[in-house]
């Protein structure tokens, strides 16, 4: 084998291993939510691995990330920005590598209204799942942008009393 396929090799397994992330059919393939700034998930590189979440059909492509809390409740924000398809986005306290999972904590389906982050607890393993409404049928995929708000620690440098 010589070094150029070698390196097209290596690409190649690159580019898969990140295509599988996205669509991974496990629990365990979920990817890390970024813990600030925008981003954007495009449900046509996942898989319909999952059939419901709770009383909620899943007929679309799901994209499954993880984040842990430190606080309790939560006082960040995952919110919706901007979408080309009608989306679902749901908090799990817990994920099944089966085709169902549990009732979402909080769910939103609206561009600007953010997951609902009350009722998470702190020290706790979530799941944030991206998928397309039963409105929009079998092909709702395509693409969402999410804005994540971190909490962050403030420390107080100093101040003073006049």
């Amino acid at each position: 084998m010589n070094m150029r396929s070698a390196s097209l090799m290596a690409l190649g397994l690159c580019a898969a291993s990140q295509t599988y992330a996205q669509g991974g059919p496990f629990c365990a393939f979920s990817i890390p939510m970024p813990v600030s700034g925008t981003f954007t998930v495009d449900t046509t590189a996942g898989t319909n691995w999952i059939g419901t979440y709770g009383s909620f059909a899943s007929p679309s492509n799901d994209i499954m990330y993880t984040f842990t809390t430190r606080a309790k409740p939560p006082t960040g924000a995952i919110t919706p920005t901007a979408a080309n398809y009608l989306f679902a986005i749901y908090l799990l306290s817990d994920c099944s590598n089966g085709g169902t999972q549990a009732m979402p904590i909080s769910q939103t389906t609206t561009v600007g209204t953010p997951l609902d982050l009350s009722g998470a607890e702190a020290a706790h393993t979530y799941y944030v799942a991206i998928t397309g409404t039963p409105a929009g049928g079998a092909g709702a995929n395509g693409t969402l942008t999410i804005d994540v708000t971190p909490v962050l620690p403030v420390t107080l440098q100093s101040f003073t009393v006049d």
